[in-house]
């Protein structure tokens, strides 16, 4: 598996689980707000560490278009 392969991963399953977090599509009980404010700082973090990763390991997630 390469850098690139890796992020791609990481990015698909990070947006996974940004969805799954905010589907509208589901009757459930509202949140505290202080949880809520949680979670969305813990998505930033893992949003920063995708990032980082991509920078660290110059992966090209587009191809140039020319």
């Amino acid at each position: 598996m390469t850098a690139t392969e890796k992020y791609l991963e990481m990015n698909n399953q990070f947006c996974r689980l940004r969805d799954a977090i905010y589907n509208p599509n589901v009757v459930e009980a509202d949140e505290d707000e202080q949880v809520q404010k949680s979670v969305e700082m813990a998505l930033g973090i893992l949003c920063q560490y995708l990032d980082y990763y991509k920078d660290l390991n110059k992966v090209k997630s587009r191809e140039k278009k020319q």
